[in-house]
Order: C-alpha cells, then sequence, then structure tokens
C-alpha cells in the first residue's frame, strides 16, 4: 500500500534535514514524500534541494507564495496518491517504524478513516512528555483533545478529499475541526499506542492576547458545533460526552474571562444550561466551585481576582 508524507514547509531550514531523514529511514517500501513550501524566506528550499541531490527521486518539492499551513496541506493532498496519508510538520520528526506499524495497523483494523497515534512532546529544554490518546473513545478524545495530533496521526486520503480537506480559514483547532467532519461522516478510528511521533513545542515568543482569545473562541465553537451534532442522535446517546462537553466549554469560558469578562458572561448564558455546576479539575478549584454554587459564574470570577490581588 502507498503511504504519502506531505511536508508544509515555512523558515524551518533548522528542522529540515532532521526531518527528512526520519521519514527517509521509515523503510516503507511504498513511500512518496511531498514538501510544500510555503513561501519561505530563509534556506529552508535550499535545503530541501541538498537532501533532493542525494535522494534522487525520493523527494517532491512544490513551492509557492504563503498561504499558511493548512493550504500547504491541501496543496499537497492534491498531489498525493497514497492510500493513507502523513502530514508532517516539519519541525517534527518520526521515530523509526512509525509508516510500517500504523499500516500494518490499518490492514488490521480493515483500512479506517483515521489512526490515531500517541506522540512525544519535546521542549525546549530538552523535558519528554509521553501523551496519549484518550481511553474513552473518538468522541471522548475529540472533545478533550485526547485524540492524537496532526503529525502522530495517520489519515484516509479519500476520506479528507470527500469532506473537502482542511479549512484553510482556521488559525487553530485545525487538525480537531478536521477530526471533528470526519466522525461525523461516520469516520472509523483506531487507536494505535505506541508513541513513534516528536513533536517540537518550540518556544514561539510572547502571544498576543488577542491571538490567545481568539483561539478560545476556536476552541468554544468547536465543542458547542460538537454538542450539536451529539444532541442529534437523542438523549440517550452521548450523554456522557455531552456531559463533558459542558464540562470543557466552561473550563474555556472561564480562562477566557481572564481576558474579557463581559464576552465570557455572554458565553456562559449562551451556552451552559441553567443550574449547571462546574467539576473541579487542575484549572477549577474546589474553592471556585464552592463561590460558583453560591454566587454564580461572574461574581465568583469577580471573587477570585480580588482574592488573587
Amino acid at each position: 500500500m502507498r503511504l504519502s508524507v506531505i511536508i508544509p514547509c515555512y523558515n524551518v531550514q533548522p528542522f529540515m534535514g532532521a526531518c527528512l531523514r526520519s521519514v527517509l529511514e521509515q523503510g516503507h517500501e511504498e513511500l512518496e514524500i511531498i514538501c510544500v513550501d510555503d513561501g519561505s524566506s530563509d534556506g529552508t528550499v535550499a535545503t530541501i534541494g541538498e537532501v533532493q541531490e542525494a535522494h534522487p527521486g525520493r523527494i517532491q518539492l512544490i513551492t509557492g507564495a504563503h498561504r499558511g499551513a493548512c493550504a500547504a496541506r491541501n496543496t499537497g493532498l492534491q498531489h498525493a496518491t497514497g492510500t493513507y496519508v502523513q502530514f508532517l510538520d516539519a519541525d517534527d520528526v518520526l521515530l523509526p517504524g512509525k509508516l510500517s506499524a500504523q499500516y500494518a495497523h490499518a490492514e488490521a483494523e480493515a483500512l479506517p478513516e483515521l489512526i490515531v497515534g500517541d506522540y512525544v512532546e519535546e521542549y525546549p529544554d530538552g523535558r519528554t512528555r509521553t501523551v496519549s490518546a484518550t481511553e474513552e473513545g473518538p468522541w471522548m478524545g475529540l472533545i478533550k483533545t485526547q485524540l492524537g495530533t496532526t503529525s502522530a496521526n495517520l489519515w484516509k486520503r479519500d476520506a479528507l478529499l470527500t469532506l473537502g480537506s482542511w479549512n484553510e480559514q482556521l488559525a487553530s483547532s485545525q487538525d480537531y475541526e478536521l477530526m471533528f467532519r470526519l466522525l461525523a461522516a461516520g469516520g472509523r478510528v483506531a487507536f494505535h499506542r505506541e508513541p513513534l511521533t516528536r513533536v517540537l513545542k518550540r518556544s514561539s515568543g510572547s502571544i498576543s492576547k488577542t491571538a490567545e482569545k481568539d483561539n478560545w473562541l476556536r476552541y468554544i465553537e468547536l465543542r458547542v458545533t460538537i454538542r450539536r451534532h451529539l444532541q442529534g442522535f437523542g438523549a440517550n446517546r452521548y450523554a456522557a460526552e455531552r456531559a463533558a462537553v459542558e464540562q470543557y466549554l466552561f473550563m474555556a469560558i472561564h480562562l477566557l474571562a481572564q481576558q474579557d469578562l463581559p464576552l465570557a458572561v455572554k458565553l456562559y448564558a449562551q451556552h451552559l444550561p441553567p443550574g449547571f455546576i462546574p467539576l473541579p479539575s487542575a484549572a477549577i478549584t474546589y474553592r471556585y466551585v464552592w463561590a460558583h454554587r453560591l454566587l454564580g459564574f461572574q461574581r465568583a470570577v469577580r471573587l477570585g481576582r480580588w482574592l488573587g490581588r
């Protein structure tokens, strides 16, 4: 079975060599590698050219103007011929045997639309953390952001083309939005429990408050969409998933309140039912839950701010 590796590239010269080596060393017999340069202004294209010369016929390079990672992935997808696609961010690497192991798992699971893989996060200070997908099923994984990540998963090409591919308008949550559409269309998911991708968590400097706020709004919008879809199955199906959506909506709205309390109050009223009670979590203390029960959302947030001063 042919596999396609699509690598969107934008000003990633320091990472390209290791990324491409990790793919070239996979050992899968039928493998095409497609690099899509997204208007890089550094030496990214030159580095890819050097690897092409060392491995003639192995790497296809497509260049274009800067349009974003999702547009680059879609360009690569239009040129791909594999049954499955590995989308690989250029600062990530595949660990040995990743593609063969997930290919074998896909065959054993009768070729599902998505293979979800565990992965290893690596931080600039050298720390690592293994991230495992949920044990609670695809919908719960989607709600909790525990359904793998772009570079860890293996995607069935025909299914993505049918869905319309990646949403090029989104600045965050792109992979989870795509997985939502795949699940909503009835796509099957199989879980591969080996962490065979290394995902670099780059320090990208200070993130603006506007960008952080917009990311939370997209997070909230996706989970509202998930809940609406699950409600279509009736009251007795996906009850646990719908309850989880409300807790994760609350968590996001609670964090958004630190930047824009009036907007958070509005979203709380729109998306959470009367009498909603948050559960304690890493972000929500027992003290806050008590205050929320007694005072309500807005006053509890204000009390938390006052106590934190």
